[in-house]
C-alpha cells in the first residue's frame, strides 16, 4: 500500500531523474569494492521509487530498515514525519544507527552513524 503523498513528496519523474542522476555520479566516484554511505534530506516517502534505483547499488536504508517511523522533531507540524534517510551498502561495519531525538535545533532529527 502506499503512503499518503504529504506535502509533495510523492514520486514524480523529475524526482525519479534525479535519483538515477545520482547513481551515476556515484558510479563515477565509487570504486564499488568498499562501503558506501549516502544519506540527507530525500524529501520522499519510505515507499519511494528513489529506493529502487539507489537498491541497483545495494544500498538500503537504515531508518525506515530499522522499523524507525519519524526523522522529524517536535518543530515540524506537518504529516509525513520521513525526509532524512541513511543508505549503506551490504557488509558497511556498522557499530551504531541512532535517530537523535535530543537536544532538538532544527526540524530535523540528526542521522547518526558510527562505523568500525
Amino acid at each position: 500500500m502506499a503512503c499518503v503523498d504529504p506535502a509533495g513528496k510523492g514520486d514524480t519523474a523529475a524526482r525519479e531523474e534525479q535519483a538515477e542522476a545520482l547513481v551515476r555520479l556515484i558510479e563515477r566516484v565509487w570504486p564499488g569494492d568498499e562501503g558506501l554511505v549516502v544519506c540527507g534530506d530525500f524529501n520522499v516517502l519510505p515507499d519511494s521509487a528513489t529506493f529502487r534505483i539507489l537498491a541497483r547499488l545495494g544500498l538500503a536504508d537504515l531508518v525506515t530498515g530499522n522499523g524507525l517511523v519519524d526523522t522529524r522533531t517536535s518543530y515540524y507540524l506537518k504529516e509525513g514525519r520521513y525526509a532524512d534517510y541513511m543508505l549503506v551498502t551490504p557488509g558497511l561495519n556498522i557499530a551504531k544507527f541512532e535517530v537523535v531525538a535530543a537536544p532538538e535545533v532544527s526540524d530535523h532529527r540528526a542521522l547518526l552513524l558510527d562505523i568500525m
